[in-house]
């Protein structure tokens, strides 16, 4: 009887013991579509609680595809696991989500978590004809979610073009899908305006002041911010100078950084060209995207520019002279 007696008063200190103790899993588990906690767990025969406890998991935020789980032995307690010292769980690369050209995976440009979205980059694509491809993504944004420095890419690589917000619901794990039309880069008809003559400023005792500095990314540079570069490029190469009507399309860009952008058949992507209008004496310097649409309304224009540019050049109406120049 006392040896009973003594049996019972140490269960308690063994699984007291016991409690806690380091349990190695028997198997790594990989989430798939539709799976839950309760749903791996009727699978190992082990309680679901069990199992966000194991892997430190808040059982009522849930989990999420691709995520991996270790899978303690059958059997196991919540008392057995609720003390264990917390751990990284593993995590796995998400898988790459290719664009279909006939559909369209909807990116959130606004959020920088979650599930990325990738592109695959066809034949002859470039920054500028993609950004087209996902309304509200623009050539920076693209830049800056693959860590790009320059505005080529090569055929075949995966870009981020946006981030999947991670759904509510554990059950919706497809990426929805919607038929889009390709948008297309149509001119902007804006009104003309005349351009009124600079009065010649009186001479007064006014403070002089220090010049200042030329930043490469704003607008303090006279032309925009690509004047740097035009220089750079300008010296090798056979020059080449056109004049011809301009029209105008809509951008995002160089409102406030002073980077402008043009669509132009016969310089490839990337090249700078200065635009003068002499019927102002302004000009600006802007990079090719790509060539000018073939569209009924482009014919006979030697060249696209983006609003802000034409902004900059003082008049913004559609088949205005204009003349270009840069190396080829």
């Amino acid at each position: 009887m006392k040896k009973i007696l003594f049996v019972l008063f140490l269960l308690p200190l063994f699984s007291a013991a016991q409690k806690g103790k380091d349990i190695k899993p028997v198997k790594m588990h990989t989430v798939g579509p539709k799976e839950s906690l309760s749903s791996i767990g009727r699978l190992y025969e082990v309680n679901g609680r069990v199992l966000a406890n194991y892997n430190n998991i808040d059982y009522e935020k849930g989990i999420s595809i691709g995520q991996v789980l270790k899978i303690p032995p059958k059997g196991t307690t919540i008392d057995q696991v609720t003390d264990l010292p917390k751990e990284e769980v593993p995590k796995v690369q998400p898988p790459v989500l290719k664009a279909d050209p006939k559909t369209e995976v909807k990116p959130d440009p606004k959020v920088e978590s979650g599930t990325p979205v990738y592109h695959k980059v066809g034949k002859k694509e470039t920054l500028f004809h993609i950004s087209t491809l996902y309304p509200g993504v623009t050539i920076d944004d693209l830049k800056k979610w693959n860590n790009l420095t320059g505005d080529g890419v090569n055929e075949g690589a995966n870009l981020i073009v946006g981030y999947k917000k991670p759904a509510i619901d554990n059950k919706k794990t497809a990426v929805e899908k919607t038929e889009k039309e390709k948008p297309v880069v149509v001119a902007e008809p804006v009104k003309k305006e005349p351009v009124k003559p600079v009065k010649e400023v009186e001479k007064t005792n006014l403070p002089k002041t220090e010049p200042t500095k030329a930043d490469v990314a704003g607008k303090s540079i006279k032309g925009g911010a690509f004047k740097i570069m035009f220089e750079s490029q300008n010296g090798n190469g056979t020059p080449v100078n056109e004049e011809g009507s301009f029209a105008v399309f809509k951008s995002t860009s160089g409102w406030n950084d002073g980077k402008y952008y043009c669509l132009y058949n016969n310089a490839s992507p990337g090249t700078i060209i200065k635009i003068s209008i002499p019927a102002t004496g302004r000009f600006v310097y802007a990079k090719v995207l790509d060539i000018i649409p073939d569209l009924k309304q482009n014919a006979g224009l030697l060249i696209l520019i983006s609003n802000a540019a034409a902004d900059e050049l003082g008049v913004a109406d559609n088949n205005t002279n204009c003349s270009i120049s840069y190396s080829k």
